[in-house]
């Protein structure tokens, strides 16, 4: 879902895009407003991920507006006059409506916005190497080259790490932890363990051994568990 504010002295104008808004499925409003002066206090306090931003605006023009701003959501420009589209892609911007919009350049522009933000999201979570989870009211940080496997308790996951003779007890189930390390080397051979791919020393159709230690590889999860390992053979 990605947060969204509209800044357009036009009444019309303002109101046509908020039902633009409404009516995509992944877009939130989080404000709207005729004066871009009015919008700084949202834009301090909430996380914008895109402006719908006019140009042409009577105190100051959505170029300089956006300009000023600290923090620069992703933009996408919306003007009654073509002269100033150069204006606005020398800023970065997303893309640029020419009004009178059509819903189908609306949404043409934000599916843009979308998957760029997707593909940026994608790309900070596979370069991130950690990740920082509450153990018995302390936050604890874990690098995922530090760990050897999971196991699964309930709503309890013991996470093994090497160089540490006790797991850690955290209180968030397996299937939690096998969406937190998704593209992260790590797959699920059990319904009970999560293992990482990288501290593998043995696998054979049963079982994969960590060191001294074999850990089974159960029927449910064998046949993705080998299609991944084949990939990493290639």
């Amino acid at each position: 879902m990605l947060n969204c504010l509209i800044i357009d002295d036009e009444p019309l104008a303002l109101q046509l895009l908020e039902d633009f808004v409404s009516k995509t499925p992944y877009l939130r409003l989080a404000g709207k407003f005729e004066e871009p002066l009015q919008a700084l206090q949202v834009l301090k306090e909430q996380p914008i991920d895109l402006l719908f931003l006019d140009i042409r605006m009577p105190d100051i023009s959505g170029i300089d507006f956006y300009r000023s701003l600290p923090y620069k959501p992703e933009v996408i420009f919306t003007t009654a006059y073509s002269e100033f589209a150069i204006n606005g892609f020398e800023l970065k911007a997303m893309d640029y409506l020419l009004k009178p919009i059509s819903y189908e350049k609306f949404l043409t522009a934000c599916n843009r916005v979308n998957d760029f933000l997707a593909a940026r999201q994608l790309k900070e979570k596979k370069e991130k190497d950690y990740f920082f989870i509450n153990v018995s009211h302390k936050m604890h940080k874990i690098f995922f080259d530090d760990i050897l496997y999971l196991e699964g308790y309930k709503d309890y996951t013991k996470v093994h790490l090497s160089g540490s003779p006790n797991p850690l007890l955290i209180l968030h189930n397996l299937k939690y932890f096998e969406d937190l390390l998704e593209d992260k080397e790590f797959i699920r051979i059990h319904r009970s363990y999560i293992v990482s791919l990288r501290k593998l020393n043995t696998i054979s159709r049963k079982a994969v051994s960590i060191g001294n230690l074999q850990l089974p590889v159960s029927d449910n999860y064998r046949d993705g568990f080998f299609a991944l390992i084949g990939e990493h053979a290639k």
